[in-house]
């Protein structure tokens, strides 16, 4: 596996790592230096968010147009966004995952309510980046 995308989680207790052929993601146990668990994804990984202080929850943005919430077990759910998207963000204040893409729409994903919020309108034709300051 070739890595594509590499998040440590806040606890700095794993390290999660995506791949592709096949796709895939990995997460590493720091404290024993070994590979804690391995799944395999439907579709390669664009980005990817550690939504807890440990991996019990990720978000991963697909090149397939989705969005896949992973929970301890495997995947817990998966929602299609409305245009392709280039980069995620999360905001542990609001709950939600916020995307960029092909589009000047930046759409946001409320977790506590499971649905898009409407979409903020940027300046820009595209969208390549999107940051979220902690303060």
């Amino acid at each position: 596996m070739a890595a594509t995308r590499v998040r440590v989680s806040p606890d700095t207790g794993y390290i999660v790592a995506s791949g592709v052929y096949p796709p895939r993601i990995k997460i590493y146990e720091t404290s024993e230096l070994g590979l804690k668990v391995e799944r395999g994804i439907d579709a390669e990984v664009i980005q990817m968010q550690v939504l807890s202080d440990d991996y019990s929850k990720l978000a991963l943005l697909c090149d397939d147009r989705n969005i896949e919430l992973h929970a301890q077990y495997g995947r817990h759910f998966k929602i299609r966004i409305p245009k392709f998207g280039r980069d995620m963000v999360y905001n542990p204040h609001t709950a939600e995952i916020i995307t960029v893409g092909a589009t000047n729409e930046i759409y946001r994903l409320n977790l506590g309510m499971g649905r898009f919020q409407s979409p903020f309108i940027s300046d820009a034709d595209e969208n390549t980046c999107i940051a979220y300051s902690k303060q």
